[in-house]
């Protein structure tokens, strides 16, 4: 085997060679140790404006201090422990406060807050800003309902009914011409013999009338009246008077109303209003 040539061996050309190799090598690894890197590119379309970026971190930042810190208004009455550490309140006004509230009593005012929980003035000053404190429980006194006195049906003027809502100066005036008829109502069912007033305004009227002053009544005998004197009645019309004269003719006398059950015009209604004024003896 052929010995490997020392450095010494080489030709000149050879050893310039190496020398400049060398050389250069140690230049390059200079270089990239000492020499300063080159900045890593911007992609321009991808970075926003300057200002704009500068508003986009104050607003993130804002938002993180807001979310950290804010303090929202509180009622002392409901105090939590976390409340009272953001605000600087010690834990012994803290139970101060409860015990109170334990008692059944509100906190209702600064003045009131400051004596229970015993807050120096600059503790008061301090959280005041965020203070919100109850309106203070008015004892309601109960007013007594005035009674409504009703008037009396068979005395009320026009004025009177019209007080009445669905009741019109037209029905007002059929009430009493009704009323002055008969003499006056007997019973709460002859409101109904008012032509056209319907159920519910009947009913609203007894909310503001009475039927106490009820007039006396001398009932007649029927078998002792005439055609004209039977028609005189509210209820009776002449064709009705004449139908039951002519039964009466017929039995000679009558008994009962069931005498009368022949005639078509004398329904139960009719006999339950004329049983107030007529009698058979």
């Amino acid at each position: 085997m052929k010995a490997t040539p020392s450095f010494l061996n080489l030709t000149t050309a050879q050893r310039r060679g190496v020398f400049w190799t060398l050389f250069l090598f140690l230049l390059l690894h200079l270089g990239i140790t000492f020499l300063p890197k080159k900045t890593q590119k911007v992609y321009t379309f991808l970075v926003l404006d300057t200002i704009v970026q500068q508003q986009v971190d104050a607003l993130i930042a804002s938002k993180q201090t807001t979310d950290r810190d804010t303090i929202y208004p509180f009622n002392p009455n409901y105090i939590s422990d976390f409340k009272a550490y953001q605000l600087g309140i010690s834990m012994e006004a803290v139970f101060r406060i409860r015990a109170y509230r334990d008692t059944g009593k509100y906190i209702t005012s600064e003045t009131t807050l400051q004596q229970v929980a015993k807050l120096s003035n600059e503790d008061l000053s301090r959280i005041r800003p965020y203070l919100k404190l109850p309106k203070p429980f008015l004892s309601k006194t109960i007013k007594p309902k005035q009674k409504h006195i009703k008037k009396e049906l068979n005395a009320a003027t026009s004025a009177d009914l019209q007080q009445v809502y669905g009741v019109g100066e037209v029905f007002a005036s059929r009430i009493i011409s009704t009323r002055n008829k008969l003499g006056g109502f007997i019973v709460k069912d002859q409101l109904k013999d008012v032509w056209g007033l319907s159920p519910d305004t009947q009913k609203r009227l007894w909310e503001h009338f009475i039927l106490d002053s009820i007039p006396i009544i001398k009932k007649q005998n029927i078998n002792n009246l005439t055609i004209a004197q039977l028609a005189q009645q509210y209820y009776v019309s002449t064709s009705l008077a004449s139908s039951i004269v002519a039964v009466r003719t017929q039995k000679e006398s009558l008994a009962s109303w069931d005498d009368l059950a022949g005639i078509q015009q004398l329904d139960s209604v009719k006999k339950a209003r004329l049983s107030l004024y007529l009698s058979f003896n």
